[in-house]
């Protein structure tokens, strides 16, 4: 069975239907303990300089960002070790009602296939939690058992649409490491609350940055 990057690079994109899914930095959230996102302006053109230039500081989790193995295993993949097809591939959003945990249930009905990636649009949409100045931390997050259903699925990628797969306060990060070992990378700060349930076609490309555990990145989907 081909994988699902091979079939979205096999057909043509339609551009008539595109969603821009990430979270401006300088408006999400910053997850605690991050350095928050800061733009320090250099030179300005309206302050008498001859050009505008500006620095950005801010932490390689910042707003719209995907995880590599390298966040969290010894030894694990970097951002440089993916190819690019890893991050233009087919995707479904799910819509989750309600506002506990991502339970197995979400996932009935779903065909899963292989290297494909499913992004999940729960409550922290409905309330619209990425355009939001302040942290919450009471947000949907993944179960333990939707994660190893991913796994089994092999699923190329798994999106959120709040800062993190795991529960806020879980130091063992259970739900990340779950994935991550298993190679699924983990797209994490969508904002999904403009996006109709449905099939798509992800682009995440992230920076390039060697030896990166994570990047900052411009994420949008093309209705398939």
């Amino acid at each position: 069975m081909p994988l699902a990057s091979e079939i979205i690079l096999n057909n043509s994109l339609d551009f008539r239907e595109v969603y821009d899914i990430s979270a401006p930095l300088n408006m999400v959230p910053a997850y605690p303990g991050d350095r928050p996102y800061f733009r320090e302006w250099m030179a300005r053109l309206d302050e008498g300089d001859d050009y505008c230039l500006s620095a950005l500081a801010l932490s390689s989790h910042a707003g719209t960002h995907l995880d590599f193995p390298s966040h969290l295993l010894r030894g694990g993949k970097a951002q440089d070790s993916y190819s690019l097809k890893r991050f233009i591939i087919p995707a479904e959003v799910i819509s989750v009602p309600g506002d506990g945990p991502v339970l197995p249930s979400s996932l009935q009905g779903c065909k899963i296939d292989r290297g494909q990636a499913l992004l999940f649009k729960t409550g922290n949409s409905k309330k619209q939690l990425l355009r939001q100045a302040v942290f919450s931390e009471e947000s949907v997050y993944l179960s333990l058992d939707v994660a190893h259903l991913c796994v089994a699925g092999e699923v190329g990628l798994v999106g959120i649409d709040y800062l993190s797969v795991d529960k806020y306060g879980d130091d063992s990060l259970i739900v990340h490491r779950t994935l991550l070992e298993n190679d699924v990378l983990i797209l994490e700060g969508i904002d999904l609350a403009d996006v109709p349930s449905g099939k798509y076609s992800l682009i995440c490309l992230p920076l390039s940055i060697k030896d990166a555990e994570a990047s900052p990145l411009r994420a949008v989907l093309v209705r398939r």
